[in-house]
């Protein structure tokens, strides 16, 4: 394989792959803009991705999206009334949630493929050519089939985009974040609002999980998301909250992911297990870079705010 085909292929890997990291993040900028914290997002994604198996098996691909979005929605919804109503430790709510989406997708797979049997499968996104784009060096035959869900990611980065920054809902989801008691006065409701953040939050999430057994494989096997939620908590913090940031540092992880793939298969000169810590470790390391400038910001921030202000000089002095 020559060095141009090698970085097409890992190119077209990444794209491929950054779809479930960039659809779960989305749901999770729009619940931290709220000032919440979603740590059960991977047991979210698994329930999404059975769903989306039994769902398809009904009524095709289409189908199974949407059962993968609703059974995210009930899950956020749930997260939501524990976290929001009843004023429970978010970081606790979301640790018994994705505990609870863990165990109720090999609940639910068991139950449905008994032990000896062979798993459902079923139909996977539809394809989608881009001749157009093909011709582009490396980067081109990726664009070309990186697959329905990929293109779908970017849709929702964009819309996500708009109702973040661009609307009144938006606006008043960063207010109650910012500070909830400056929101009571405006006559916005912060309970309403972060519980409505977790249910998009858990919709976001869903769908992410139905994407993973969906885009090619058409099967569902558990622990199949492979950390891909807690991966989509580290890039929205790598993405500065932004849907745009995001995408960035999902297609970092999805990079280093694909690469580890490929070395599996091609004989790169260094051990398969280092390529397939790449990636996490690759992430471990931005974040750390952005939390330090983070902090560092914030420190020069607060000095300057905690710094006497020079007394004008009498006049005539």
């Amino acid at each position: 394989m020559s060095p141009v085909e090698f970085w097409t292929v890992v190119l077209a890997g990444a794209l491929a792959l950054c779809a479930p990291i960039v659809i779960a993040g989305l749901g999770e900028i729009f619940l931290e803009r709220t000032g919440g914290f979603n740590v059960g997002i991977e047991g979210m994604m698994l329930v999404g991705a059975v769903f989306g198996v039994l769902g398809a098996h009904v009524g095709g691909v289409w189908v199974g999206v949407l059962a993968g979005i609703l059974a995210g929605l009930v899950l956020g919804l749930l997260m939501g009334i524990a976290s929001a109503i009843a004023k429970a430790d978010i970081v606790i709510v979301g640790i018994a949630i994705g505990l609870l989406g863990a165990g109720l997708s090999v609940f639910l797979f068991q139950a449905l493929n008994p032990a000896g049997s062979t798993n459902q499968t079923v139909q996977t996104q539809p394809p989608l050519h881009l001749p157009l784009i093909e011709g582009i060096p490396v980067i081109g035959p990726g664009l070309a089939h990186a697959g329905t869900f990929f293109y779908l990611s970017l849709v929702l980065v964009v819309l996500s985009w708009l109702v973040l920054d661009h609307t009144r809902f938006g606006l008043r989801l960063r207010a109650v974040g910012d500070d909830e008691s400056v929101a009571r006065t405006r006559g916005i409701s912060p309970t309403r609002f972060r519980l409505g953040a977790a249910v998009i939050a858990g919709g976001f999430a869903g769908l992410a999980g139905a994407t993973v057994p969906l885009a090619s494989i058409g099967t569902f096997s558990p622990g199949m998301t492979g950390g891909a939620g807690f991966v989509a908590l580290a890039v929205v913090i790598i993405g500065r909250r932004t849907p745009f940031g995001l995408i960035a540092g999902a297609l970092l992880f999805s990079f280093f992911n694909s690469l580890a793939l490929l070395a599996q298969t091609q004989s790169l000169g260094l051990p398969v297990e280092l390529f397939q810590a790449l990636p996490y470790l690759a992430t471990l390391v931005v974040l750390c870079v952005v939390s330090r400038r983070v902090w560092r910001r914030g420190r020069v921030v607060r000095r300057a705010s905690t710094s006497p202000t020079p007394s004008p000089e009498p006049e005539g002095a």
